[in-house]
């Protein structure tokens, strides 16, 4: 059976030497496929000179955001007929036998649809931040197993986990596609996990294999108001939450557009233009036909967004 691993690059000559080697080493030899996202550093001309008989590389004209170079790159696996794909971040570094324990779980576990190993950061002193957000808030018993010395499970169950390392079977894009254009960067990642589980799948992860991620997170960071930084992680918010496919929120989309407009009118009406300003961007910045539209499509089974 084949696996390909796809990785999204973009200016990342910090990185990729690494991440590659890593892969290199594997107790089981996958495909290689990096989609460079229009990098303005060295790293393509890098990838074409070292790696160029190792991996397939695919070069964007432009900058596709993560969700939908992810896609170029997966749509190209299943092409080649790929049994699965490994998801993996520039910024990472596997484990030699990484990719062999994900596969033979995959096969032990076939309700899965995405499984992921331990996320480290960057040095492999400590827990990536953000997976340690995820397994305080959804899997506290993977904590618990591990501090208390219980016998570990292979798998531990969860509703979401960050895409720097993904683990998926083909049937898993077959019923669920790829990554929702509607996502350019943040955000893609909860929504599809959000669309596995609808599909009656499963997402896990395991102790029996981590990677490194030196990602240097920044998903607490609070933007200053106004900024785009700050519009797009306020948007992104919004289509996670009302474009979720296992609720009805989208519906409610037009009051909360309501609510930005009597928010802007009352700011306006004290003087205060700074948070006029602010409430008056965000009710245009919300389009409820392109996230209901965004629900309905993802409702449905099949390899959307995948070519």
């Amino acid at each position: 059976m084949k696996t390909s691993i796809v990785i999204v690059t973009f200016n990342g000559m910090k990185w990729i030497e690494n991440c590659i080697e890593s892969i290199l080493k594997s107790t089981m030899q996958p495909e290689i496929i990096v989609v460079d996202n229009c990098s303005t550093d060295d790293t393509v001309h890098f990838l074409k000179n070292k790696y160029s008989e190792k991996i397939i590389l695919i070069e964007s004209n432009e900058n596709l955001g993560f969700g939908r170079a992810n896609n170029l790159g997966i749509s190209l696996a299943l092409q080649s007929d790929s049994d699965f794909i490994f998801l993996l971040n520039q910024d990472t570094i596997i484990q030699k036998d990484t990719v062999e324990k994900l596969f033979e779980l995959a096969i032990k576990n076939p309700d899965f649809g995405i499984i992921s190993p331990i996320h480290t950061n960057g040095d492999g002193s400590s827990l990536d931040i953000s997976f340690l957000y995820y397994i305080n808030k959804q899997c506290q018993s993977l904590v618990s197993d591990s501090i208390l010395n219980k016998e570990m499970k292979d798998i531990y169950q969860l509703e979401m986990i960050n895409a720097a390392a993904w683990f998926l079977p083909r049937k898993t894009l077959e019923s669920v596609g790829g990554f929702d254009p509607l996502f350019f960067l943040y955000g893609e990642d909860d929504n599809f996990c959000q669309r596995v589980l609808y599909h009656k799948l499963k997402i896990g992860i395991t102790p029996l294999t981590a990677i490194k991620h030196d990602s240097g997170n920044n998903f607490k960071v609070d933007f200053p108001k106004g900024s785009p930084n700050f519009y797009n992680k306020f948007l992104n918010r919004v289509k996670v939450q009302y474009g979720d496919v296992n609720t009805n929120d989208f519906k409610k989309l037009d009051k909360l557009k309501r609510y930005f407009l009597k928010e802007a009118f009352i700011s306006f009406l004290k003087l205060n233009f700074t948070e006029y300003q602010v409430n008056k961007k965000k009710y245009k910045l919300i389009n409820p036909t392109e996230i209901k539209l965004s629900v309905t499509q993802n409702r449905e089974l099949g390899l959307k967004y995948l070519h």
